[in-house]
């Protein structure tokens, strides 16, 4: 059964703070991530080509990956298109709408720095391009703690300003902080998406709702063989002696 990994960025810039380091990638080293999976036999997809898969049940290559960008820092346009560009690689921003040309409000001061959003010019630059675009709410909110109404706004509102920006259909989401419940999931369907991302690590492949795919979260101090110790093992976690613990916890599994 073929399968095919999401890995899930966010920052591709310079960590500033200790906090950042997790979600801010610097640009030479995401650069060095795209060659190592393109020397490496792993093939780029787009997000329709995952729609496809599991629509029409189209095949996808060996060894698939796509890669996402949650939030719409403007740094995916500065550090991250470029280099999606040079490679061919196509990809996936999931936009937080309420803050685009602004900055990161929604996150915690100092614990993050401030930084510029994307706007929508640079937004339509990339889309020409091939980037694909999805959406991650208006205000980057929890959803879980909402009631269906606010839930329902929060996914329409933004669905409805990226098609009325970028004059195509929005069919793509990722749940803010990666929170669901099963009625969440029903009002994502509802609001007319055909996939969604969550921040469940693990590996896709036909038999995983499309609704709650499954990411791997790339750090941004992961260098290049933690990153491909994640695809090979469809985790978040990555080390020395990971693989020894992996495959000695499955033997006792069996044993047991």
């Amino acid at each position: 059964m073929s399968r095919f990994v999401i890995l899930m960025y966010h920052m591709i810039s310079e960590p500033i703070t200790a906090a950042e380091v997790k979600y801010a990638c610097p640009p030479r080293q995401f650069e060095k991530h795209i060659q190592m999976l393109l020397n490496n036999g792993f093939t780029p997809v787009s997000i329709e080509s995952v729609e496809n898969y599991y629509s029409q049940n189209t095949a996808l290559p060996e060894n698939s990956f796509l890669i996402t960008l949650d939030d719409g820092f403007e740094d995916n346009y500065l550090n991250a298109f470029p280099v999606f560009k040079r490679y061919n690689i196509p990809a996936l921003i999931y936009l937080a709408t309420g803050s685009l040309g602004k900055t990161n409000q929604w996150m915690s001061q100092p614990t993050f720095t401030e930084r510029k959003m994307l706007s929508w010019k640079q937004i339509k630059e990339m889309a020409s391009q091939g980037i694909d675009f999805g959406s991650h709410t208006v205000s980057h909110p929890r959803l879980t703690e909402f009631d269906d109404d606010r839930v329902g706004k929060e996914l329409s509102e933004s669905k409805q300003i990226i098609e009325q920006q970028l004059g195509q259909e929005c069919k793509h989401f990722a749940y803010p902080y990666g929170l669901l419940t099963e009625k969440t999931r029903e009002l994502v369907a509802q609001a007319g998406f055909k996939t969604a991302c969550s921040t469940r690590s693990g590996f896709n492949n036909i038999e995983r709702d499309p609704l709650i795919l499954h990411r791997i979260e790339v750090f941004g101090n992961d260098p290049a063989w933690k990153l491909k110790q994640k695809i090979k093992f469809g985790s978040n976690k990555a080390g020395l002696f990971f693989p020894l613990k992996y495959y000695f916890t499955r033997l006792l599994a069996r044993l047991g």
